[in-house]
């Protein structure tokens, strides 16, 4: 090997170490999986996923036919123009412990069932804990954020579905006609078109948006209403029928409020 190829080769390896050295979760000192569509941390010892999601434009509200479309599921335009990652699964109980140091769930025999019995304010408080513990910023998605992602993102299909996935609630949805009366496991129905898992049924999502009518036209990025005390919550749960777990169906209460069949998703800004 000549001098100028020695050289270069000395280089790449140096570079490909520290590559290697700095994919890393700096308060953990485990490895940060990272790829262009999907992140893997570690928190307190307990490894998540969460999925990218790319900029793009889609038509929220209730599918067009839908014969259990509300007033309330106008269908309108939306852009978001920046991308963001959102978890691939709702929290868990074991995550969700691990961060807080207690589980507030009524069905606890195993730890990754979703965390439930969470309000909106103990859900954002999670979030800020799990931000300072990984050193990045961590949040509840907006309900633009969150019907895009469940809808597919960028990689939507053509025709919109029903459910997240599909329209065959049976392979992508734990809900009242399968679940048993209960929680189920994470990530143990199909997954949407961006590998996300339990966007319709399982438990119910809290949102960061007030609870109220869309706002007339294409939006682009919204936030919800400006006033309001309920906040809303998306996806529809295991006790919920069909029809509530429709990507489209909306609901909400105040922040205050928690029950087994409420959880929450996170999403990771960039």
């Amino acid at each position: 090997m000549n001098h100028t190829i020695k050289t270069f080769a000395m280089m790449a390896l140096g570079a490909a170490l520290l590559l290697v050295a700095c994919d890393r979760d700096d308060n953990n000192g485990t490895p940060a999986t990272e790829s262009n569509e999907k992140l893997t941390l570690t928190a307190a010892g307990v490894n998540f996923d969460v999925v990218r999601v790319a900029a793009g434009s889609f038509t929220m509200g209730a599918n067009p036919g839908d014969p259990d479309a509300t007033e309330g599921e106008l269908p309108h335009e939306v852009t978001l123009t920046q991308d963001f990652y959102i978890g691939q699964t709702e929290v868990t109980q074991e995550l969700y412990e691990a961060v807080t140091g207690s589980n507030p769930s009524f069905f606890d025999s195993d730890g990754n069932l979703p965390v439930e019995r969470v309000s909106y304010a103990a859900a954002l408080d999670f979030c800020e804990q799990l931000s300072e513990l990984t050193g990045r910023t961590f949040t509840l998605p907006t309900e633009a954020q969150w019907e895009y992602a469940a809808r597919g993102g960028h990689r939507a299909p053509a025709t919109p579905t029903l459910y997240a996935g599909n329209d065959d609630i049976e392979t992508v949805a734990w809900y009242n006609g399968n679940s048993g009366g209960k929680s189920q496991p994470v990530a143990t129905k199909a997954p949407n078109a961006l590998g996300i898992h339990d966007m319709s049924g399982n438990v119910w999502e809290w949102c960061l948006d007030r609870k109220g009518d869309y706002a007339a036209g294409p939006q682009t990025d919204p936030q919800g209403p400006a006033s309001g005390s309920n906040r809303i919550f998306r996806g529809g749960g295991w006790y919920d029928p069909a029809n509530r777990c429709r990507l489209s169906q909306r609901d909400g209460f105040i922040p205050e409020f928690s029950n087994e069949n409420l959880g929450f998703r996170l999403v990771m800004l960039p």
